[in-house]
């Protein structure tokens, strides 16, 4: 199970909330662990989760008619009930009034007023508003935070398909340090990196970046049929879904022996940064505390260096708390995954990128990744 029931219901009462409504797709995937929701490809077909704080008051799950079967076969929550955009004649079971719907949910569960958490990071302003004009007598709750906090620590099969995805990511890094060397192109390496991903086990491929010489700088950018030369710096960047969970793995390598001066120090300062993230990332340590970490080990080697993050947590989605930014206040906690990363983009030149993933234990961070991670020679 993808929840933490347990600790969801206990954040709810520490936040003083009676119930929440949830549309975004990853909490709906989260907390009904059903991971094919393929009506959220159409945003206006949006999955609602009703979850109460309180055992007694069983959850419901709203869900797109074209979904439902799928749905009741596979998810925990018992209380499935079939939606639809529009009303459909001679189908009356069919919700199309999804709102109307979650209030009935909370009057059947015996609640007429309380406080409703919602998701103001991401809710619709429309849904909102319907949401406020039936929900009369409740208060809505912004609970964003609430439920980041909740999924930043991985329950143990979040954590089991967080490893899967990595070990087939690292399958796709491997492929490409096995090809690069001078006289292939970028796009080459990028399907040697899809090819063995997908014989590897992947579901899809999330993002695939190879960079080389001056394309390394494109921080996002698509491989090219840019040739591979001796001497180039050559950046990627990739990640592979597996049961819904993706990864994220970026290393660097140089083409030939003898990188230059400039480039063996620019990537000396972004390793040097990643192993003072890790080594920060510990149980009570702020996201911050760890940012900061790292900048300094970095700056010491490159005094140039700057970066608007320096990691996140993962999971259903790439980028989750804890965010690795300056000032952040965000406790790390045992149980949390936190990738590590560091970077450096000099336009007309080339790119220098480094990333780890940690589990955090309670004695400290535990590397999840194991490809090599000093710079690369390939030839």
């Amino acid at each position: 199970m993808l929840l933490n029931k347990t600790k969801a219901q206990q954040l709810m009462r520490e936040a003083g909330l009676d119930a929440l409504v949830l549309t975004y797709t990853e909490h709906n995937v989260y907390f009904g662990d059903f991971l094919h929701v393929n009506s959220a490809v159409l945003k206006m077909r949006p999955y609602y989760t009703v979850f109460f704080a309180r055992d007694d008051q069983p959850p419901a799950y709203l869900v797109p008619h074209q979904d439902y079967a799928d749905v009741v076969r596979d998810t925990w929550i018992e209380d499935v009930r079939a939606t639809a955009e529009f009303m459909i004649p001679g189908r009356s079971e069919v919700i199309w009034e999804r709102e109307k719907a979650v209030g009935r949910i909370l009057a059947e569960r015996g609640l007429t007023g309380g406080r409703v958490g919602y998701e103001n990071a991401s809710l619709y302003v429309d849904i909102y508003r319907r949401l406020e004009e039936q929900l009369q007598g409740f208060e809505l709750v912004p609970a964003s935070d609430m439920l980041a906090r909740l999924r930043a620590i991985k329950s143990g099969e979040e954590l089991r398909r967080i490893r899967r995805a990595m070990e087939i990511t690292q399958a796709g890094a491997r492929a490409v340090l096995a090809e690069g060397r001078a006289g292939v192109t970028e796009r080459h390496l990028a399907q040697a990196a899809k090819d063995a991903m997908m014989a590897a086990g992947a579901e899809a491929i999330k993002f695939l970046i190879v960079g080389a010489g001056a394309n390394g700088a494109i921080v996002h950018g698509a491989p090219t049929d840019y040739v591979l030369r001796d001497g180039d710096i050559v950046r990627f960047d990739m990640g592979a879904y597996y049961m819904g969970y993706p990864g994220d793995f970026a290393r660097t390598f140089v083409v030939g022996d003898s990188p230059r001066e400039v480039d063996a120090r620019r990537y000396q300062a972004v390793y040097e940064a990643v192993q003072a993230g890790i080594a920060a990332c510990r149980p009570g340590a702020t996201a911050g505390e760890v940012y900061r970490a790292q900048m300094e080990a970095g700056q010491r080697i490159l005094p140039d260096l700057t970066r608007e993050h320096c990691g996140h947590g993962m999971g259903l989605e790439v980028h989750e708390e804890p965010m690795i930014h300056h000032g952040s206040p965000f406790v790390i906690e045992e149980g949390m995954v936190v990738m590590i990363e560091n970077g450096r983009y000099v336009a007309g030149e080339g790119g220098y990128q480094l990333e780890d993933l940690v589990h955090v234990t309670a004695d400290g961070p535990v590397l999840i990744t194991d490809v090599p991670r000093e710079l690369v020679r390939v030839s």
